[in-house]
């Protein structure tokens, strides 16, 4: 039954990721700049940095259920607001309200899913692996059925289902509440002394006795978001630009979730592989591998050129999606268990997780955007490259030397 809890963050991120497509292609369609799209998901990430700082001081196991239940209600009341705005600041201003309501549900969910989790230091690697899955899932899932609804209804039969959507996950948190077994989450683990333990393939592995190297993997996460927030602003205006279908630009998307989630996933069986350095820069080739292929399918060459009645360009985009979504995963996965895995600090942890996503969306998409705007759109994934090279170098060297090897 307490699997049934990882529906929450897979609802919420349906209705988050839907919400953010169909607001920054209403505005594609209006003619709108690169820049002014991207500002979209920035006003939301502003909003979320400065929710979850204020979060990280009251939320504990005892009242995540609350505050999910509210974080929901409040998706549902934003859904039935935006049909009634078209202005583009008023989007702006909604945008934040969503991003209160985001923080609302997933620093709490993260704290709630350790206190129904029996074994609190083995159990990590799976909550975290179910969690990647569920959000990641719930994310792939919202531009895809929101580029079918807008495609097919209109856009304003998408704010129809995520406001349905948010009753009723408000009412399984409700349910479900119940299942939560409110471990104390301070002195979990014991002494805080010995977290240099030397990195070993144990069956058993005390990852609370293991390098803290959490601020390695902000700095890792930092650079992946810069980069999905960058491909979720332009490829509204890449559609509009080319001339590719709402329903294409949200599989797209969908594609770089998809393949997170199955990464994700796929990461549960993992014992140590977080603390070594070549699993985790291995990683960010595929991240470099996803940069050069939007590139290239970018380039003008490719204009009319088609490979079984699909153009040349859309599988392009499909392929260098789903390796970014390779890239995702892991640095996700490590982004939450870094986190989880500290004996004294997981709520300070999390709060700072949330807030580099956050900033990252602030970032990510202005920086795509003005370049865009300035450069044309493939200036962004030159710059990107330059990036994931940067962090898979520091990765080696930083796990290297905390690992020995």
């Amino acid at each position: 039954m307490r699997f049934l809890i990882y529906l929450f963050p897979a609802a919420a991120d349906v209705i988050l990721a839907a919400t953010m497509f169909v607001c920054s292609n209403r505005l594609a369609d209006a003619g709108r700049s690169r820049t002014e799209v991207g500002v979209v998901l920035a006003a939301w990430a502003m909003a979320y940095i400065i929710s979850n700082q204020v979060l990280a001081r009251f939320v504990t196991s005892r009242n995540a259920a609350v505050m999910m239940t509210v974080s929901n209600l409040l998706f549902a009341a934003t859904a039935g607001t935006f049909l009634l705005i078209d202005n583009v600041w008023a989007i702006y201003a909604l945008m934040a309200v969503v991003a209160v309501a985001s923080a609302l549900l997933f620093l709490p969910f993260q704290i709630f899913m350790r206190s129904v989790e029996p074994d609190q230091n083995q159990g990590v690697v799976r909550s975290v692996a179910i969690y990647t899955l569920a959000w990641s899932s719930g994310f792939a899932s919202g531009p895809f059925i929101a580029g079918f609804i807008y495609q097919g209804l209109g856009w304003q039969w998408c704010f129809a289902f995520t406001g349905l959507l948010g009753l009723l996950t408000a009412g399984g948190v409700q349910l479900l509440k119940y299942q939560a077994k409110y471990h104390d989450d301070e002195g979990v683990a014991g002494s805080e002394v010995a977290r240099t333990q030397p990195i070993s393939n144990a069956e058993d592995v005390n990852y609370y006795t293991m390098p803290d190297v959490v601020w390695l993997q902000w700095v890792v996460t930092g650079v992946g978001c810069l980069g999905i927030y960058a491909l979720l602003a332009l490829l509204p205006s890449v559609g509009v630009a080319f001339v590719i279908p709402k329903s294409q630009i949200g599989s797209i998307i969908a594609a770089i979730y998809f393949m997170q989630a199955l990464t994700g996933f796929s990461l549960i069986r993992g014992k140590t592989w977080m603390f070594r350095p070549m699993p985790v820069a291995g990683f960010a080739i595929f991240g470099l591998m996803s940069m050069v292929g939007f590139g290239v399918s970018l380039l003008g060459v490719l204009d009319g050129l088609e490979l079984f009645s699909v153009p040349l360009r859309t599988i392009g985009f499909y392929a260098s999606a789903a390796c970014y979504g390779v890239f995702s995963g892991s640095f996700f996965f490590g982004l939450v268990f870094h986190a989880l895995i500290h004996p004294r600090r997981r709520a300070r942890y999390v709060a700072i997780n949330e807030t580099v996503v956050g900033i990252c969306g602030v970032a990510g998409p202005i920086m795509a955007g003005a370049l865009a705007d300035r450069f044309g759109f493939l200036t962004v994934p030159v710059v990107l490259i330059v990036m994931i090279a940067g962090i898979a170098i520091l990765q080696l060297v930083v796990l290297k030397r905390v690992s020995g090897q």
